[in-house]
């Protein structure tokens, strides 16, 4: 068994084979860089200084509530020097799938406003919504759940507004076996604070496949499309000079390890030093190093000059 070791306790030619190791920093956002777009001590500063040193920085979330436009320009204000297209999200994978499989047919976007305009600015036909609220009676019911083929495909993302009609509808176009299902994250839960935890798309999407007999094709974290998708993106040769930086084992380890990145754990998001200590979770998935934080890390780089 493969021992997790604190990076801040190597020793300093250990840290600086470390940051030798890689050309692409590829980093998670919630929990590693901020908290809800709260940004991290020390995030900006230490990522910022691996631009500088000429690593390739790249964002990489399964946030699909907003648009990439959006989370750039929170990148911006919160003083991330990023372009627009160092960003990776489950509302740009999925529009890859969907123009990967040449659908010309409608979608139907069960997911936010922002999500919806996404598709359509790339080109997608988004079919409409039902209504928020109908006549609580079986005819009035049965009215929107008729069939449409003109539907070539289900994208389900985290959707604030899912209502029973768009669950239904869902089932009823998924009947049909060209009718592609394509899926956002599927948590369980998404960590909140203390209001939270906000529950997730896992079990809908459990519903939906069992009502449908369709198993989904999930596009965000953990997923191997995804994988593909950000290895294409970036236009990664060498996956062993790529490093993945995430706050969450079964989703950003899990993925990294199949894409073939190397991993590095922080301890800013779900995961804590106990989930460290007592692992619980496949071997592939664990990282040769975890940190506190990408300010503990920063404090490390800059221990060494700076340079790598």
């Amino acid at each position: 068994m493969k021992f997790l070791k604190n990076l801040a306790e190597a020793c300093p030619e250990e840290q600086s084979r470390f940051f030798s190791s890689f050309d692409h920093f590829l980093t998670d956002l919630d929990g590693v860089i901020w908290i809800t777009y709260e940004p991290l001590p020390g995030a900006a500063e230490f990522i910022n200084s691996l631009k500088k040193q000429g690593k390739k920085i790249r964002y990489i979330t399964n946030n699909g509530l907003v648009s990439v436009e959006n989370i750039w320009n929170i990148l911006k204000k919160n003083n991330f020097d990023a372009e627009i297209d160092d960003l990776a999200t489950p509302i740009t994978s999925g529009i890859a799938y969907l123009k990967r499989e040449n659908i010309k047919k409608a979608i139907f976007a069960v997911g936010t406003k922002e999500f919806k305009e996404e598709l359509r600015k790339a080109g997608l036909n988004v079919y409409p919504d039902p209504p928020q609220v109908i006549d609580e009676a079986i005819p009035s019911l049965l009215e929107h759940l008729q069939d449409d083929e003109n539907v070539g495909a289900v994208f389900q993302n985290i959707d604030p507004n899912l209502t029973f009609v768009k669950m239904q509808r869902m089932a009823t176009f998924l009947k049909r076996e060209d009718c592609h299902y394509i899926v956002g994250p599927g948590d369980k839960y998404i960590p909140a604070g203390p209001l939270g935890p906000i529950i997730g798309t896992y079990h809908n999407i459990r519903c939906i496949e069992e009502i449908s007999s369709r198993k989904s094709t999930p596009i965000a974290k953990p997923s191997q499309f995804f994988a593909d998708f950000i290895t294409e993106k970036f236009g990664i040769s060498d996956p062993k000079r790529v490093l993945f930086v995430g706050d969450s084992i079964p989703q950003d380890m899990n993925m990294a390890a199949m894409a073939g990145f190397q991993k590095l754990l922080v301890l800013t998001g779900v995961t804590t030093i106990q989930d460290v200590r007592c692992w619980q979770y496949p071997e592939e998935y664990k990282p040769e190093y975890y940190v506190e934080s990408l300010d503990v890390l920063n404090d490390i780089f800059k221990s060494l000059g700076g340079n790598c």
